[in-house]
């Protein structure tokens, strides 16, 4: 296999690894994930006192070759026949490391936690089917993950096992469904996103094959459409080369950011569904549940924060919420005075969004050649977003206050009656503009890397 990569690194003439690395070795793609995973059978403590300093070290060493093996990934490794996939290497050998520094010192360490099982219970909803129809559209699968309800919604429950796995072969099956689960689900280590409320909707294999035919493929390929057209009639040259982003018009950088976007959320989709069908005959395995990867309708978003909360995937919020949430909180509450159990909303902001940043311009660093300033598309991007939370949030807040204050002069600090029929019309105006006019320092660096190049085809010409 490691001939075939070496025999495909001239098929992408156009791309641009940082210099030094080599193409990437099966040996090299392996070992990281496998001595993570030896390292995970360790991590559950074991009875008794016997030998426990030396599992200690051993687990403790594993982890720590683990972790660097993944680091080290995209600094000295590239995939030779795919900007997107050296890429998608990037965010593997950064996601990787952290979670293994997360898994057994952070977690252990600081907050005394190892991750337990979760089991996912579900029960008919007792209500009367009409309320019972609208429930299962708001608050269900089908919030922009392009699936139709076939079944009767239902309440969820989740309970965590008491003890951890203390036999060889629990400790197996234990470490590998906690690697193999991305955002943690079947875990205590669960983020956020995936249980939003316990009112859901299970679809079937039928249903997620119903809605990549009727919903995901003609989307991914409407997007497919108008990156191609973009790049074949605007950006590639008779030579074969690509011109930068900004030789486009502003309505064609709007467009190609809208399309990019598009093609990104449909495609977390598809594979999202897919690896479900496959796993499915597995229920109820924990690794056969999969959370829907966004639980709002694009239409039902009101604002930039909505957005990113509801509206988009969440598969970093784990590694977002530990180095930059976490920390952005702790330096506001340090800067301000604040006491622990006092909000830190912009530490939070401003932390989730630069440790973002942080992620996707290293990866774009990978695919530039190592040109620091050809990375800074993507955190130009993400710093715009959470500046954009901020600012609406204070917004916000300033026209309730004033309309709290001529409407409610008692001092009444409700709510409810202060909203207006236009604000909805507002917000969606807002965050559709800002995520347009900010994405477009993200296909900046796209097509700078060769990556739109490559999604339309482009790389035909040269080969």
């Amino acid at each position: 296999m490691d001939r075939v990569f070496a025999a495909l690194t001239d098929s992408r003439p156009y791309l641009k690894p940082v210099p030094g690395t080599v193409p990437l070795t099966t040996l090299a793609a392996v070992l990281p994930p496998l001595i993570y995973y030896l390292a995970l059978i360790l991590l559950p403590p074991f009875p008794g006192q016997r030998n426990q300093q030396l599992i200690s070290i051993t687990r403790s060493v594993l982890a720590l070759v683990a972790g660097l093996l993944f680091f080290q990934l995209p600094l000295k490794y590239h995939v030779p026949f795919s900007v997107g996939l050296t890429y998608q290497l990037a965010l593997v050998g950064l996601y990787g490391g952290c979670r293994v520094l997360d898994a057994f010192f952070i977690s252990p360490y600081l907050f005394g936690h190892i991750p337990r099982r979760v089991k996912y219970h579900q029960e008919p909803h007792l209500e009367p089917p009409e309320i019972l129809h609208k429930s299962a559209l708001s608050h269900s699968y089908i919030n922009l993950h392009f699936l139709q309800p076939r079944e009767a919604a239902v309440i969820e429950t989740a309970i965590t096992d008491e003890g951890l796995p203390e036999s060889w072969k629990d400790r197996a099956s234990w470490a590998l469904e906690l690697e193999l689960a991305m955002r943690g689900a079947g875990f205590t280590w669960t983020s956020a996103d995936v249980r939003h409320t316990k009112k859901t909707w299970t679809p079937t294999a039928w249903d997620r094959v119903h809605s990549i035919l009727l919903h995901v493929l003609p989307t991914l390929i409407i997007s497919l459409t108008i990156i191609r057209h973009i790049y074949f009639c605007e950006l590639q040259t008779e030579g074969g080369l690509s011109l930068p982003f900004d030789k486009l018009s502003y309505s064609k950088q709007v467009l190609l950011t809208a399309a990019l976007g598009g093609f990104l959320m449909t495609a977390f989709s598809l594979g999202h569904s897919m690896f479900a069908i496959i796993l499915a005959p597995l229920k109820p395995h924990p690794l056969s549940y999969f959370p829907p990867l966004y639980t709002t309708r694009v239409w039902d978003l009101t604002s930039v924060r909505s957005f990113w909360s509801y509206g988009w995937h969440r598969l970093f919020s784990r590694l977002f919420l530990v180095y930059g949430v976490w920390p952005g909180e702790w330096i506001e509450r340090k800067v301000t005075g604040k006491s622990p159990d006092q909000p830190a909303d912009i530490g939070k902001v401003l932390g989730g969004f630069v440790s973002s940043a942080f992620v996707h311009s290293f990866a774009a660093y990978t695919v530039v050649g190592g040109v620091v300033r050809d990375a800074l598309g993507e955190a130009e991007f993400f710093a715009g977003c959470g500046i954009a939370v901020i600012v609406e949030e204070a917004v916000k807040r300033l026209v309730l206050s004033c309309r709290r204050r001529y409407r409610q002069p008692s001092g009444d600090f409700n709510t409810v009656g202060l909203e207006e029929w236009y604000d909805g019309i507002i917000g969606r105006l807002w965050w559709v503009s800002v995520l347009l006019y900010n994405g477009r320092h993200f296909a900046r660096g796209w097509v700078k890397a060769g990556l739109v190049r490559e999604m339309a085809g482009g790389q035909s010409m040269l080969l």
